[in-house]
């Protein structure tokens, strides 16, 4: 990393750590489940991303960021019958699952467990569409490459978070971390990593690569009612890195903290709202003679 700025070598270190949160794959499937079940809008948001597109005639698509499958499921009867599927992750323990969603959409699928860096070695012009939900925050500095590997005529189309993200409860944890002598740099680690890629700078990111590039709010929260704080207790677990900086006996210890403020909060109130807006991205008219 000779001659890389420290802010920049900070943020790819905050990227690949947040990141790990994933290699869980059945947990990370328990809190998808989770996050649908008490999200407010229950329109799909994999529908409004990909509603309006001409996809029949798709043959070759790229999933990056992949995870278990999640966007690769909103194919479902919009490709072309003889379609294949490649998913890019990480995570190589998100295979089996991911495969499992191929199958479940009739799309013939791979899987490539080695990170982002492959699609480097992928053909210029050789896509058909690429998708991308809740990771290219992680590699936004990949976006050259996925307009030189797709079709003139082909789509990028990636969800994102949009800011402020979860306001209500990040000024929750703030409060708490504050209370606790916790120095977070005025910024929760999640909040660091999606000012890489989000509503207010992602339009102009992709539009150093493509001529049209389509924007589209998904407004929603999460509820959790008061019966309901183990559901809230998985979901935090879960992803508690993205919230609280520092080690793993401080991340563990603020944890137990947070989640007992949580517990005895909605005991006196009844319930918890979480503001949690998205941002979909449709991109066409890859740009010429830039690559």
């Amino acid at each position: 990393m000779t001659g890389m700025k420290k802010s920049d070598q900070h943020s790819q270190e905050l990227s690949k750590t947040l990141a790990e949160v994933f290699r869980d794959a059945n947990s990370l499937m328990v809190v998808s489940q989770i996050i649908k079940k008490h999200l407010t809008n229950k329109l799909d948001i994999r529908d409004i991303a990909l509603n309006g597109l001409d996809l029949s005639k798709v043959r070759k698509i790229i999933d990056l960021g992949c995870g278990c499958g999640f966007f690769t499921h909103g194919l479902k009867g919009r490709v072309h019958k003889d379609a294949e599927i490649t998913g890019i992750d990480r995570h190589p323990k998100c295979k089996q699952l991911y495969l499992k969603a191929c199958d479940d959409v009739d799309i013939k699928g791979k899987f490539l467990g080695r990170g982002i860096s492959v699609i480097e070695e992928i053909e210029d012009n050789s896509v058909d569409i690429i998708i991308c939900s809740y990771a290219l925050y992680f590699f936004p500095d990949y976006i050259n490459h996925i307009s030189r590997i797709l079709k003139e005529d082909g789509f990028f189309v990636t969800i994102t978070h949009s800011r402020p993200h979860m306001k209500e409860f990040t000024d929750y944890v703030k409060k708490i971390l504050i209370k606790n002598s916790i120095d977070f740099h005025q910024r929760l680690p999640y909040e660091a990593l999606i000012e890489n890629f989000s509503n207010t700078n992602g339009k102009e990111l992709l539009s150093s690569w493509f001529d049209e590039v389509k924007t589209t709010d998904y407004r929603g929260t999460l509820v959790f009612n008061q019966n309901e704080f183990d559901h809230f207790e998985k979901y935090f677990n879960f992803k508690h890195t993205f919230f609280i900086p520092g080690n793993d006996m401080e991340q563990e210890e603020l944890t137990e903290i947070i989640l007992e403020k949580v517990k005895m909060d909605l005991k006196k109130t009844g319930q918890l709202k979480i503001t949690k807006d998205d941002t979909i991205f449709v991109c066409s008219g890859k740009k010429k003679n830039i690559h």
